[in-house]
């Protein structure tokens, strides 16, 4: 019973901790972010904080999947807990789940029949890269 209460009490401490971390924050705009291709590549978030009115830029970069032959078909966004898979414009078409426990997953993408071919995985961006895509100065 010790044991139990002690246990409820590192939860309970736990939970009102991470509470204190979250910043409350208002979202201003959201931007896609494009490369020279005119694909959607990430997007950005501005977003400010209502207890002292700072702005924040939060910005999420998606990874190219590739097929065989080479040719971008998709992005992939990381996410907790797996990825969300993308078209070129940005839209949701499929994701995939990690189990923890056993290091595999399960990925689903839907796409049409002109563009089912194989997928791999490409390099990630440089940091070069990441700065003039955000446009940050």
């Amino acid at each position: 019973m010790k044991t139990l209460i002690s246990a409820a009490a590192v939860i309970a401490l736990g939970l009102a901790a991470g509470g204190c971390a979250v910043l409350d924050t208002k979202s201003l705009a959201h931007e896609d972010l494009r490369n020279a291709q005119g694909h959607v590549v990430g997007y950005k978030d501005t977003v400010r904080d209502r207890e002292t009115g700072e702005e924040m830029a939060q910005i999420a970069l998606f990874v190219p999947r590739f097929n065989d032959r080479g040719r971008i078909i998709g992005y992939e966004e990381r996410v907790r807990g797996g990825s969300v898979m993308r078209d070129l414009n940005g839209r949701k078409i499929g994701g995939s789940w990690n189990d923890l426990r056993s290091g595999k997953g399960l990925v689903i993408v839907v796409r049409g029949k002109d563009t089912a071919e194989s997928v791999a995985m490409a390099q990630a961006p440089s940091i070069e890269d990441l700065i003039q895509l955000a446009r940050l100065n």
